[in-house]
């Protein structure tokens, strides 16, 4: 795998119905989101899909198990994540795509409004302010885009140049929020390779401000992380809790815990050394217990291994799973669900554990495409 496409996987971009339901929208590469739920409830899935990275197409799993309807809206842009926020779905077309389609969730088969985020702009994930808000991460930029999340009109920018590498690009990728501030992911990366630090710039969402998380030093400083390259940023309480993937195969990455508190981080929790690969994917199910995607130091195998954030644990892989490539996966309720691609081994789908034990309940559920 070249390095280009490794970013594109591993670092993103390079991708319901009941109208008054929730969804949970299952993403391609990283970058999957879910409706706020009660701890026992479960969503439908709202899910995007390729092949091959150069076409793609979408899915919905009811919640009730009732059967998959395949593409509702299709095709896509092969490189898309998607996102909800009340009632809406988002589907943010990266590398090549550079626009954001945005879906009615009673009625994902007729997009509302679709928007340019800028040519070559590269767009990785989507966060709000409220529903005339929204904030829009631009790998292939320096600036962190504010738009109205209805039709995508632009109210601003957010200026991350003092942040850059020697590129002049932060490289931001996932962002997360909590309260009223927003979190972005800086990979800081040279040639799609990290350079000696990545960080987590801090938003004031009222005043479109950067936050100074260190009065001490000079000019207005990020949270500086312990391991490079995040790829996925997950706030849950007074924490993020930061998935970074360092670089291919060097074993250098791991899961980080940030302090909200202090904006600081505390330090990774699990090393990618103890993980036994690379980290690819992050989904938790309380701030200390959650589940790990990692690929095996063959570069091809994938397992998804529980986790103990308070105590350094990591689980036996979890039984089900075809081995093969895992963009995502998600906790929905009580309930975990994996991005499975198939393998030569086993077909790919959804599956979906109990996210308590870990045991599987049900799949692989096809959606067409791989999800």
């Amino acid at each position: 795998m070249d390095e280009m496409s490794r970013s594109r996987i591993c670092n993103p971009g390079t991708a319901s119905r009941a109208p008054g339901g929730l969804v949970l929208a299952l993403a391609l590469a990283m970058a999957l989101t879910i409706a706020p739920v009660p701890a026992a409830a479960e969503s439908d899935l709202f899910v995007v899909t390729t092949a091959d990275f150069e076409t793609g197409s979408t899915a919905i799993l009811a919640a009730d198990g009732a059967g998959v309807e395949l593409d509702p809206l299709s095709p896509i842009h092969g490189d898309a994540v998607v996102r909800y926020y009340q009632g809406r779905i988002y589907i943010i077309e990266r590398f090549l795509g550079d626009n954001v389609i945005v879906l009615e969730a009673g009625d994902p088969g007729t997009p509302l409004a679709q928007f340019s985020v800028g040519n070559g702009a590269n767009p990785q994930d989507i966060a709000f302010a409220g529903p005339e808000k929204a904030y829009v991460s631009r790998l292939g930029s320096a600036a962190l885009l504010v738009v109205d999340p209805r039709d995508g009109t632009q109210l601003g920018e957010v200026d991350l140049s003092a942040y850059a590498d020697d590129d002049g690009l932060p490289e931001m990728a996932q962002m997360a929020v909590a309260g009223n501030r927003l979190y972005v992911a800086l990979q800081r990366l040279e040639s799609f390779v990290p350079t000696d630090r990545s960080l987590i710039a801090v938003v004031d969402m009222e005043t479109d401000e950067l936050v100074d998380v260190d009065a001490t030093t000079d000019g207005v400083q990020a949270i500086a992380l312990a391991a490079t390259n995040p790829n996925e940023v997950i706030a849950m309480g007074n924490r993020l809790i930061v998935s970074n993937g360092a670089g291919f195969g060097d074993m250098a990455g791991g899961i980080e815990v940030v302090d909200l508190t202090m904006n600081k981080s505390i330090g990774v929790s699990i090393s990618e050394e103890e993980l036994k690969g690379d980290l690819t994917g992050l989904a938790m199910v309380t701030p200390e217990q959650g589940f790990a995607s990692v690929q095996g130091p063959d570069f091809v195998t994938y397992t998804i291994h529980p986790v103990d954030l308070s105590t350094g644990v990591v689980g036996a892989p979890l039984d089900g799973h075809s081995g093969g490539f895992t963009p995502n996966m998600v906790v929905d309720g009580s309930r975990l669900v994996v991005a499975d691609f198939g393998s030569a081994k086993a077909e790919g789908g959804l599956l979906i554990y109990e996210a308590e034990s870990g045991q599987l309940l049900r799949g692989p559920v096809s959606t067409g495409l791989p999800p």
